[in-house]
Formats: structure tokens, C-alpha cells, sequence
């Protein structure tokens, strides 16, 4: 018995010791505000991404700076964890959720009210992992959505 268990986690280290890829971004394919107000906004965002893995992992927890039209909005948090298929380019969904704090009043009116118009920047590292191994990525995403 003590043979069998020690032979799995053998295998388990060899099999997690595989480095992750860099996924790839194959773009913002859309942005949806959920919900907005004097405290923050609450949104999803849908992010094209090819996985050149031959093994799944889960994007977990990240954070994000937030730009739209060269205006810093503020940090975002991915809500939820998303598992990323093997070897598939696909379209995720990401709950993303940020407070407007250090902004001033007018410019979360101006945003409140639909008035910032430009591309949305992510800016930030994307943690991801499988099992016990984990590593970030840089997220530099800079396209015209549509609000």
C-alpha cells in the first residue's frame, strides 16, 4: 500500500512538473456592464483565448488595472475561477468586479452616464495553474469594445 501511494506521488510530480505555456489572446470578444454605480461596476468579459497546452488549467483569482479611453478607472478582480481547455482556442467568460476608489466625482459621473468612450485596457497578471504548479502571465490588452 505504502509502495502504490508513493508511486502516485511520484507520477503526480513528474506529471505536475511540466512548465505552462503561455496562453494566447485572441481578443475581447465582448464587454457587458452589469451593473454600475457611485461605488464601482460589476461586469463580464468575454477574452478569446487559444490554450497551446497539451493539459487544461484554471485561471484563478487575478487583478487587473482597468482603462477605457487612456482613463484609469481602477483595479478589477476576477470573481471566479475558469478552467481553460487543452489544446482549444475558445471564448471565456470572465466576471470581473472594480471600486472607482481615487477617482474623482466626475469622472465616475462622466462614466456613469455612458460619456467615456475609447478602448478598454486590461492591464495586469494572470495567475494560472494546475495542481500544485502555478505561474502569471502578463495581460496587455488594449481594443474597441462596445459598451
Amino acid at each position: 500500500m505504502k509502495q502504490l501511494v508513493l508511486a502516485l506521488l511520484i507520477s503526480m510530480l513528474f506529471v505536475s512538473c511540466k512548465s505552462i505555456k503561455e496562453p494566447e489572446y485572441t481578443g475581447i470578444k465582448s464587454f457587458k456592464v452589469n451593473k454600475i454605480d457611485l461605488k464601482g461596476i460589476d461586469a463580464t468579459i468575454d477574452l478569446g483565448v487559444k490554450n497551446p497546452n497539451p493539459f487544461g488549467f484554471s485561471v484563478y483569482k487575478s487583478t487587473f488595472d482597468v482603462s477605457v479611453g487612456g482613463k484609469l478607472i481602477g483595479k478589477a478582480k476576477s470573481t471566479k475561477r475558469v478552467f481553460i481547455n487543452k489544446n482549444e482556442e475558445k471564448n471565456y467568460t470572465f466576471h470581473l468586479k472594480s471600486s472607482f476608489e481615487g477617482l474623482q466625482l466626475t469622472d465616475i459621473m462622466q462614466m456613469v452616464s455612458g460619456g467615456l468612450k475609447g478602448n478598454l485596457q486590461l492591464n495586469g497578471k494572470l495567475k494560472v495553474g494546475r495542481f500544485f504548479i502555478k505561474k502569471g502571465f502578463p495581460v496587455n490588452l488594449n481594443e474597441r469594445v462596445k459598451f
